[in-house]
């Protein structure tokens, strides 16, 4: 009985005030790795968000999934555009982006699909353009093909642009496998 008892101190319900700061600090901390300048912090904080966001309520779950979409305003850095888009295919990588919040995010994802930023001679962009394809992928993977019914002609068209006009090699490629696990789907 006792072993029973301790398993349940540790369960969502029954967090201290300090305990939700703690995890509020931290995840607070990992959203901000989502906009670091190294892509390993990026990835890692998305891996992190996602594993963390597993574990919580559907109503945390969907709180931090809200807290996203601040990372894609039109003053953010391509940083936080990839780390965005990262954080967004894990959560439905995992199952923990709901479908109604499939409305919000497809908008924002049609302009990582096609983000470039010029940057004197040269531009910046391939990273968020490849991440926002993964983005793509895992809603392929993770949603019955009733729930992207309302996306897909938008996502298609664009997927299939990239797949023959992007400059980016690896681009080109993961669009290409993207609208490919898509359409098998």
């Amino acid at each position: 009985m006792k072993a029973a008892e301790e398993e349940d101190v540790g369960g969502e319900d029954e967090l201290t005030d300090a305990q939700l700061d703690q995890l509020e600090f931290i995840i607070q901390f990992l959203l901000d790795g989502l906009k670091d300048d190294d892509s390993i912090v990026r990835w890692t904080a998305a891996k992190g968000i996602g594993r963390i966001t597993m574990r919580l309520s559907a109503d945390f779950a969907d709180q931090i999934v809200g807290q996203l979409s601040d990372l894609f305003g039109p003053s953010e850095t391509d940083s936080s555009w990839h780390g965005g888009c990262l954080a967004l295919a894990e959560l439905c990588r995992r199952g923990l982006l709901l479908p109604a919040r499939l409305t919000e995010f497809v908008p924002v994802l049609e302009k990582a699909l096609v983000y470039d930023l010029n940057l004197g001679n040269h531009s910046v962009g391939s990273h968020v353009r490849d991440s926002a394809c993964y983005v793509v992928w895992s809603f392929a993977r993770a949603y019955a093909p009733d729930i992207m019914r309302p996306h897909v002609m938008t996502l298609a068209s664009k997927l299939i642009n990239i797949s023959l006009f992007d400059r980016e090699v690896n681009c080109r490629r993961a669009a290409s496998a993207t609208f490919q696990e898509a359409v098998g789907r």
